[in-house]
Formats: structure tokens, C-alpha cells, sequence
């Protein structure tokens, strides 16, 4: 079968273990970035089984309907990049595990490598150190400061658990089911959001991007942290409501922000309104990418493959596809 690879930026798929299981199939790897439907619609229209690596292209009917050999769309978690409906209208099934047992711990440590990054500042006195200067000020300790978890599943719960292993106090908001499962495991929830936003030292937002939770932090969210408070997003921008973050840094609520997520990505231009801030630390998209993760969630994209070419598609989020 033909199967194409798109946005695998740094040719990593190739390299591990996991690639031998398409050993038989042909093979078509994209290291660049492309969304223009025209130009995606003549890489693919071989294609017959496409992988995505995460959210990088958005599927959409457009070009699903200039696909006519497409069979299967195989990648892993969410999927509000593909248009389902039209995946099945034109015969697509599209697999996805949602590894609902099993958390990022990838994820987990870019989030709080950005905490410690920003708390210490180590990006400026890093760049200071290369200038040839000693030294460019005081960072803050961890130990007894306040973390607050906006957001409860898998990676929120094990951020968490590194919180109190620093000596942190932690506390939790989010939906009432999710603040439930947060106090079933020990920690302080929230009295109302606003006491959460306005006690936290670091806030780390960790929900899914959904409808629901586009925009659910506010510009009047931020303006409730402290000029001290830093804010981790290694979840989605889109949790943010648009152009929030960095009118709040510039008004210095909250004092400095580090963020591993954008609205458009990959980010290209040096001039976004985020890089030019020095109160924001921002990294690209880098809070799954390791080798260790990479190897778990393609085994899982492989296999997906493997089971459809043997006539027996697994995790199928479109069943009606297959009837």
C-alpha cells in the first residue's frame, strides 16, 4: 500500500524501532510543512494511507474529496484537525487511539522544565552567560509556592505529583468531575476560579482543545494573577482567548508566561507578538517530541496500519465508515 508520512519536520520516524512494522509498504516522508490544499491534494493523490503526526495538518472536505485512493487517516489523540464527516462520506476510516490509560510523562517534564525555566529565569541567564555577563538577577524557589492545575486528566495529575515532589502547594480548577477525581487524590481544589487565578505562583493549563474550552482563559483571568505569577501552556493556545496572553504580559498580570503552543504552527516569523517579549519563554511545540514518546505513540499509529491492511481496522473513531 502507499503510505504518506506528512510534517515529520526533522525525518525522526525513519529511525525508530517501531518503523520496521511497515516493512512491505511504500513509503513517502514530508519533512516541510504544507497546508495549502492544492499543493497537499498533489502530494496525496497516491495516498492511499495517510499519517498525521498530531494536529501539524488540518484534513479537511476540500481535500479529502480531491483523494480519491484514501483509505485510512492513521495518527493518535485527538482529532479536531480532520473533518470526520466528510472522512466518512468519502469512505475514509480514520484511527486514533486516545490512550486514555496512558499519560504524557513527556509532556509532563517539558511542563515543568518550562516552570523551572521560568521560575529560575534560565533562558536570560543563559544568553547573559554566552554575552559575557555574570549574572542578570534573582530567580524564585518552588519549594512552598502555590501550583495551580487548570485542568485535571492525565498530564494535569501527574504535573501535579512533580508539584508536591518540588514542596509546592497545589491546587486544582476545572470542571466539577475533574475537581472530584483532584480531591479523590488528595489535592486542594479552588474555591471559584478567581481565587484560583489570583493565589497561584505557576499556572499550567491542561485541558483538551475543544469548543468548550476555546477561550476559557479570559483577559479578565489573567488580570487576577499576580505580577509575580508565571503561566505554563503546554496544552493548546487556543485555551487562551485570542491575543489575552500577551496584552497581559505587556500589562505585567501575570509577570511572565512560557509557552510551548501557538495558534498557527509551526511559527516561522521571529516578529510574532510573542517572541518579542522577554517575560515570555516560548519553545516549539517540543512537549511530546522525544524519542521515548515518539516510540509509544507511533506504535500505536504502525499498528493501526498493520490491522487495516489485514482487513481488521482498530480504533476507528468513524464506524459508520465501515458499514
Amino acid at each position: 500500500m502507499n503510505i504518506t508520512i506528512l510534517d515529520d519536520y526533522f525525518d525522526t520516524l525513519r529511525g525508530l524501532p517501531c518503523f520496521r512494522k511497515l516493512d512491505g509498504h511504500t513509503m513517502t516522508v514530508w519533512n516541510d510543512h504544507v497546508q495549502d490544499v492544492d499543493a497537499l491534494a498533489e502530494r496525496l493523490r497516491d495516498t492511499e494511507i495517510l499519517v498525521l503526526i498530531r494536529e501539524r495538518t488540518q484534513i479537511r472536505a476540500p481535500l479529502i474529496a480531491r483523494l480519491p485512493k484514501l483509505r485510512l487517516i492513521s495518527q493518535r489523540s485527538v482529532y479536531p484537525h480532520i473533518d470526520i464527516d466528510a472522512c466518512t462520506e468519502h469512505g475514509v476510516i480514520v484511527s486514533s487511539n486516545q490512550h486514555a490509560g496512558t499519560p504524557s510523562y513527556a509532556a509532563a517534564e517539558m511542563t515543568w522544565a518550562l516552570a523551572l525555566a521560568g521560575m529560575r529565569r534560565i533562558p536570560e541567564q543563559v544568553q547573559a552567560l554566552k554575552e559575557g555577563v555574570w549574572q542578570t538577577g534573582m530567580g524564585r524557589t518552588l519549594r512552598g509556592r502555590t501550583l495551580g492545575i487548570y485542568g485535571y486528566g492525565r498530564i494535569g495529575a501527574e504535573v501535579a505529583r512533580y508539584g508536591a515532589a518540588f514542596g509546592m502547594k497545589v491546587q486544582v480548577w476545572a470542571r466539577e468531575a475533574s475537581r472530584q477525581r483532584a480531591r479523590d487524590d488528595g489535592w486542594a481544589v479552588a474555591p471559584d476560579k478567581q481565587t484560583f487565578f489570583a493565589t497561584s505562583d505557576v499556572l499550567s493549563l491542561h485541558m483538551r482543545l475543544v469548543p468548550a474550552t476555546r477561550g476559557i482563559v479570559t483577559a479578565e483571568d489573567l488580570a487576577h494573577m499576580q505580577p509575580s505569577a508565571l503561566l505554563v501552556n503546554t496544552s493548546r493556545a487556543g485555551l487562551i482567548a485570542p491575543g489575552a496572553l500577551v496584552q497581559a504580559l505587556r500589562a505585567g498580570r501575570p509577570g511572565a508566561a512560557a509557552v510551548d503552543v501557538f495558534e498557527e504552527e509551526p511559527v516561522r516569523d521571529p516578529q510574532h507578538p510573542l517572541l518579542q517579549l522577554p517575560n515570555a519563554i516560548c519553545t516549539p511545540h517540543i512537549g511530546y517530541v522525544t524519542e521515548d514518546e515518539y516510540e509509544t505513540q507511533f506504535s500505536d499509529v504502525f499498528d493501526q496500519i498493520v490491522s487495516y491492511a489485514a482487513g481488521k481496522p482498530i480504533h476507528v473513531v468513524n464506524p459508520a465508515v465501515l458499514g
